[in-house]
């Protein structure tokens, strides 16, 4: 049975009925075990936090026990409100989170779904266990970007799909990938990344350049095989990770559109690690990454979400971009801008582009650029009174985590990251409880997006 299920049947159960609307954040879900990361890690833990602000006041949550001595921690969301953020609101942020009724979890499994059958009767509210499998999978991304057509034309010939079952066969696999390698373009120098096709944050994967016949390699194919197989593709110099978050309405609204909550710039580890987010918010509310490409990443972004509906998806999602520097087979041909005629020269190299991948994953649930979205919608007076944000304008903010490793030196390094910005810039503290030994998650607003980014950058190195 569920850690936290078991108050719920017992002692709790007068408290926390199964017919109301109770969280469980499993984040983290994808790695194979529903309550694992939540109970190892400070980060997740906080991230549950963050996304209960969501919701309304009395709305339930359950955690598990960290512990098997510990008790599971329940209550009403009106408890994790941090005091920074002004009154407790008594509704959700967004009015579609009110509308779940029974158990909602961060990501629906077929494991948690059993467990909630099996001690209360109840069903998971939101999409079936099945369509979120099915679209969770980064296969489902690559398959939609080459039916929307949103692949760059260098990339698309290079991905390739690997079933689970293919790694029973060690040696032909890697005589396959290896001549799939050799036909790759120059541009990619043989250098390629062998993704888990069930999994989120960079974890899991594996790098390598001209061959996969490396002990490294092959020790991974277990582990890949047992995550749902495997992605192949060139391993690319990302210069910005971005995403767009969005809610499918159920299938009873077929009337409803497909609303975009907000684009962002995410703020990850050269290893992938979430870190963070950044954006812009104008008067409204309406959130957006700040990137050249921002019209077109959330256009996409779109098209991909109502494929997912057409497929009988519904529900929060979002789906994570990045941009790349790419110089083709071409880097070193000139074109004389008069005659058009091509030389070669080794001293004037082409200049590398900046390429949008708009759609890298399809996630099949709330993301963290979600709960981000959520919580500058919570802020949005204070902006407001704070930086004289009216019709037109537009403030720029990043979300980040103060990591407990730098004890006091996490405030020194918010009070620079502070100065950097604008004079009037200013932080929100999230966290209800300040614990020394916690990430430290902060809002902090400016003027300005790209002074408060490049401060961050300056201040974190990310």
């Amino acid at each position: 049975m569920h850690p936290s299920l078991t108050m719920v049947t017992s002692l709790h159960e007068s408290i926390t009925p199964m017919t109301a609307m109770v969280l469980l954040p499993n984040l983290g879900a994808e790695e194979g075990d529903d309550w694992k990361p939540f109970r190892s890690q400070a980060r997740v833990r906080m991230a549950a936090r963050l996304w209960c602000l969501l919701f309304g006041a009395k709305s339930k949550f359950e955690f598990p026990r960290t512990t098997p001595e510990q008790a599971p921690d329940c209550g009403n969301c009106e408890s994790l409100w941090p005091a920074a953020l002004g009154p407790v609101p008594e509704n959700a942020v967004f009015d579609w989170l009110e509308a779940n009724s029974g158990p909602t979890a961060w990501l629906n499994t077929k494991s948690l779904e059993r467990e909630i059958g099996a001690s209360s009767g109840e069903s998971l509210s939101g999409p079936s266990t099945a369509s979120v499998a099915s679209m969770h999978d980064k296969a489902f991304a690559v398959e939609t970007a080459r039916r929307l057509d949103l692949f760059p034309r260098e990339l698309d010939a290079c991905i390739r799909i690997i079933d689970p079952d293919s790694f029973g066969s060690p040696g032909r696999l890697i005589e396959s990938l290896d001549a799939t390698l050799k036909q790759w373009p120059k541009w990619t120098r043989g250098e390629f990344t062998l993704k888990p096709r069930i999994g989120g944050s960079g974890r899991g994967r594996v790098s390598g350049r001209r061959t996969l016949d490396q002990a490294q390699i092959r020790g991974a194919f277990p582990r890949l095989a047992k995550r749902g197989g495997a992605i192949l593709e060139p391993w690319l110099e990302r210069r910005t990770d971005l995403s767009v978050s969005l809610v499918i309405p159920p299938p009873q609204s077929p009337d409803r559109a497909t609303t975009i909550l907000g684009s962002l710039e995410m703020l990850v580890t050269a290893g992938g690690v979430y870190r963070g987010h950044c954006g812009e918010v104008d008067s409204r509310g309406r959130i957006f990454s700040g990137h050249p490409k921002d019209e077109t990443l959330r256009a996409d972004a779109a098209a991909v979400a109502n494929h997912a509906r057409e497929a009988g998806f519904f529900g929060p999602c979002g789906i994570d971009a990045f941009t790349y520097t790419f110089a083709d087979a071409l880097a070193d041909t000139l074109v004389d801008p008069t005659t058009h005629a091509t030389g070669r020269s080794k001293a004037t190299p082409f200049p590398a582009r900046e390429r949008l991948r708009s759609l890298v994953e399809f996630n099949a649930r709330m993301t963290m650029g979600g709960v981000a979205i959520g919580l500058v919608r919570r802020a949005l007076p204070k902006i407001r009174a704070a930086l004289d944000l009216h019709p037109g304008g537009l403030r720029g903010f990043i979300l980040t985590f103060l990591d407990p490793k730098l004890g006091d030196e996490r405030d020194e390094r918010l009070d620079v990251l502070i100065r950097s910005g604008e004079p009037d810039a200013f932080s929100i503290d999230l966290a209800a409880t300040r614990e020394d030994d916690q990430p430290r998650p902060v809002l902090i607003v400016s003027r300005d997006r790209e002074s408060l980014r490049r401060a961050h950058r300056d201040v974190f190195g990310i």
